[in-house]
């Protein structure tokens, strides 16, 4: 997962504290500096949609834990390594697996020289738009930095393989219902800024921006049904699990998910800090498509460090975060296709 840059200056002005990135002189690159265009006020979080509870079947915060541990177990998956081979491979089996047809774009980017494949899979609703799920299967470049901290063997077991993880859990459970909406499964790759720092974002999000890119100019021709809202799982399995309320996040889908949160009783793993991150849902906000990135990234003690391992991550937090989703999909179908606001 990579993020914005956030300005030493808005450390002091919001006084909220962020792990570093390896390096005590290095700001993190995810956070925001304080209101940049597009950021916005935090919800009221006294004001709450009454959600019906849809939680997670009881399980699937370890099958999601499972698909962690065998993608962990591939190494780091920055792209062209071997881990980022067999990940690929293994998103697609395991898609297949439930008749899910799937897609791999791949492509070599004309600057950086790098190969680069996002992988996607169509859920059919009775309606065509489009809900997108989404995250980043790629993990931090931690190797030919110039400073030795920034180099070091790096899995990143909650930064980019749990939202893989919970994606994959999640496929079978969406295929059960049939829905209004169809739902896309998206697993970006080159979320990552191929610099330490994150720069303005000059050299990472690879993926979104050429997801957003391709269905800009199909719908522009007529070829594929429009996106009504993505919803972006980036850092979503953490032990002690605390998704943030993320400000350039559509507020009508934050307010979805703070209460799905609460419908579900998982309050207090939500939405108790706020602050900006440009993440691969930014992409989608520029040009107009909803979205809202569910996010641990503030406050997380190992971003972008060694110790961002299984030991770290929790079958529980996947579930809880599941559980939002999975009351959040009705909602967002009822506002964005429905309704079609």
């Amino acid at each position: 997962m990579t993020g914005t840059v956030r300005a030493s200056t808005a450390l002091l002005l919001t006084g909220i504290g962020l792990a570093a990135c390896i390096g005590a002189a290095m700001a993190g690159h995810h956070l925001a500096a304080a209101r940049p265009q597009g950021q916005q006020p935090p919800i009221d979080r006294r004001h709450t949609i009454s959600l019906r509870p849809a939680p997670a079947p009881a399980g699937l915060g370890q099958e999601a834990f499972e698909h962690a541990r065998t993608i962990v177990g591939f190494g780091p998956r920055n792209p062209g390594t071997p881990g980022w081979s067999h990940q690929l491979e293994y998103i697609e089996r395991q898609l297949q697996g439930h008749g899910l047809q799937v897609q791999r774009d791949t492509w070599t980017d004309r600057k950086e020289l790098i190969t680069f494949a996002n992988v996607s899979a169509v859920i059919p609703g009775r309606r065509k738009e489009r809900i997108v799920l989404a995250c980043h299967h790629d993990t931090k470049c931690t190797l030919g930095h110039p400073d030795p901290a920034h180099n070091f063997h790096f899995v990143g077991a909650n930064d980019g393989a749990s939202g893989t993880a919970l994606l994959l859990a999640l496929a079978p459970v969406l295929l059960r219902e049939e829905r209004d909406a169809t739902i896309e499964l998206v697993f970006f790759d080159g979320e990552e800024s191929l610099d330490w720092s994150w720069n303005e974002g000059a050299r990472a999000l690879f993926g979104s921006k050429r997801y957003v890119k391709r269905h800009r100019d199909a719908l522009l021709l007529g070829e594929e049904p429009r996106i009504v809202a993505l919803i972006l799982l980036d850092m979503v399995g953490r032990t002690d699990l605390h998704i943030q309320e993320e400000l350039f996040s559509t507020e009508r889908l934050r307010t979805i998910a703070w209460s799905a949160a609460v419908a579900c009783g998982h309050q207090k793993h939500f939405y108790q800090r706020a602050e900006a991150a440009s993440d691969d849902h930014k992409p989608f906000l520029d040009v107009g498509i909803p979205a809202v990135d569910l996010i641990d990234l503030n406050g997380n003690p190992h971003w972008h460090k060694p110790t961002d391992t299984l030991e770290n991550l929790s079958a529980q937090s996947l579930q809880i975060t599941a559980d939002v989703v999975l009351t959040m999909l009705p909602e967002v179908e009822r506002v964005y296709v429905r309704d079609g606001k």
